[in-house]
């Protein structure tokens, strides 16, 4: 099935093409989060022109995506194992866009949750073959900063929404904003197509679904992972992220109109540089600091990111408190830092305990849980709380946001508690090894 290869010239191109891919990576996954995130700013006048709740927002934000991003992760990464990633991923794009610009299309609530289901079908099959590819074109060594570097995309794709959605929303509409984000991405899917190689070799579509004997199930995976409590640990401090940190991006725009009355073109170039600035630093500093310290100590980095979401949360509830909105944004900064600090150190140890033959089915598991309860429930629990808080009051809504945001940020402080159960286990691990 595959082409055979002399295996140090094979390591040598793999090294010469390496940082290529991960550039060509960070832009698809940055896509990923500007064509994601883009409806954050957009849902305060998406809200008025439809009249919504908080609740449908949250459904339309959170769950419309969630629900088949999470569920197709399986199949696709159990397909990318096995197939041509770079395929899976350029076909990705291609269809997260064409569903973007249809969002822009929509006309009503349920027209617009079905689009967002379609972002989310496109947006599955990115993530796990992504990981995947970095696992095989980076060394172990290197792998944490590569990851951290691929995870520096996410607030950087997310800048653009803000920064860029909140331009046109108040300069055009907000049916222009997606047609604009979701135009992009099939350039990029073309040339990731045409210019990024698959390192395993040639493998037909036909092939890739014939059985294998060496090519675990999606039960068999759960199977070999479940006996590694490390990864479950992992596992929920992951779910736990998802929901604190997409439960607030959801409402970045309601949140600081309704409670400040900033303009939107103001309030994107704010939030786009906060979210960029922090989250990119999160990102880099994360890698390279689980590069360093790992190296020494496996696992110890977590402590360290167990640490930052324990401060996540008084700085959360320092900003939906204070009355200046420039201080606002930068004491949200802090979670904002936190939910991208932990990609690096998280995802090199995800991709250190699964075997060979489950790494893309390890980020997959991973999403499946993390995305459905956390990306599709985060958002609905703010908007529920803010819902209630208001009572359906248009003067108590601005209330009602900075409570759900307040109230969610409290689940950091389980988070930490799970990053610093995942590094005691390694270190048990590797004491006994």
């Amino acid at each position: 099935m595959s082409t055979p290869t002399n295996p140090e010239s094979s390591q040598a191109e793999l090294a010469r093409n390496a940082n290529y891919v991960l550039a060509v990576l960070f832009v698809v996954i940055m896509l990923n989060f500007l064509d994601r995130q883009i409806i954050s700013i957009l849902a305060e006048p998406i809200k008025q022109e439809m009249g919504l709740s908080d609740k449908q927002i949250g459904l339309m934000t959170g769950l419309s995506f969630a629900l088949f991003y999470t569920t197709l992760a399986i199949p696709v990464a159990a397909l990318a194992d096995r197939w041509n990633r770079t395929k899976i991923i350029a076909i990705a794009v291609s269809i997260w866009s064409v569903m973007t610009m249809l969002c822009g299309a929509a006309g009503n609530f349920i027209q617009l949750f079905l689009a967002r289901v379609g972002v989310g079908i496109g947006e599955s099959a990115s993530g796990p073959a992504s990981h995947s590819l970095i696992a095989d074109y980076f060394p172990p060594e290197r792998r944490a900063g590569a990851m951290g570097v691929y995870g520096a995309a996410v607030p950087f794709g997310a800048f653009i929404a803000l920064a860029g959605g909140g331009w046109i929303v108040e300069n055009f509409d907000w049916r222009v904003a997606f047609f604009v984000a979701g135009i992009p991405g099939l350039l990029v899917g073309l040339i990731v197509w045409l210019t990024v190689k698959e390192p395993r070799g040639a493998v037909s579509l036909r092939e890739a679904f014939e059985p294998q004997p060496d090519q675990l199930t999606f039960i068999a995976a759960l199977k070999e992972l479940w006996t590694q409590p490390t990864y479950w640990h992992l596992v929920a401090a992951g779910v736990l992220i998802q929901f604190v940190s997409y439960g607030i991006a959801a409402f970045y725009g309601s949140l600081y109109i309704r409670v400040f009355g900033i303009g939107y073109g103001e309030l994107g170039l704010k939030l786009g540089l906060m979210v960029a600035i922090a989250g990119m630093l999160g990102a880099w500093l994360g890698g390279k600091i689980s590069d360093r310290i790992d190296r020494r100590s496996p696992g110890a980095s977590l402590l360290i990111v167990a640490s930052v979401f324990l401060i996540a949360t008084p700085s959360t509830f320092a900003a939906v408190s204070v009355g200046n909105v420039n201080l606002s944004i930068t004491l949200l900064g802090v979670t904002t830092f936190a939910a991208t600090f932990y990609y690096g150190p998280n995802f090199s140890l995800l991709q250190a305990l699964a075997s060979d033959r489950t790494r893309a089915m390890a980020v997959a598991i991973y999403l499946l849980f993390a995305g459905l309860i956390g990306l599709g429930l985060g958002p609905v629990f703010v908007g529920t709380i803010s819902d209630y808080v208001s009572g359906g009051d248009r003067a108590l809504e601005a209330e009602g946001i900075r409570a759900g945001v307040a109230t969610i940020s409290v689940f950091n402080i389980w988070t930490a508690f799970h990053f610093w159960r995942a590094q005691r286990r390694v270190k048990a691990d590797a004491a006994d090894s």
